[in-house]
């Protein structure tokens, strides 16, 4: 499903209101899927709950990491927000994704 989407977190750290709000939003299609492994290299050792974004082309890259373990935190009729972990060269971090119709 397409959405609007804006990230929350900045390496983990929480964006304030005036960040939140110049925050970069792409448009793309989430896909929340059960996966066994990550892409990237990354391996849980265990299955795991994914958000991925994919674009507008079939071969096109997704812009963000995907979401590890996510959760759905809040739905509501316009859109949703989905928390969980991302993996930056390596390293997890907390991050939260806002997804509002487009």
């Amino acid at each position: 499903m397409h959405f609007q989407i804006t990230r929350m977190r900045l390496l983990g750290k929480p964006l304030d209101k005036k960040q939140l709000r110049d925050a970069e939003r792409i448009t793309a299609d989430v896909r929340i899927e059960h996966q066994s492994n990550i892409g990237d290299g990354v391996k849980m050792g265990r299955a795991s709950v994914i958000a991925t974004l994919k674009g507008e082309w079939p071969l096109q890259t997704s812009p963000w990491p995907d979401l590890v373990d996510v959760q759905l935190h809040s739905m509501g009729p316009l859109g949703m927000t989905l928390t969980g972990t991302e993996f930056v060269d390596g390293v997890g971090y907390a991050q939260s994704w806002i997804c509002l119709q487009r």
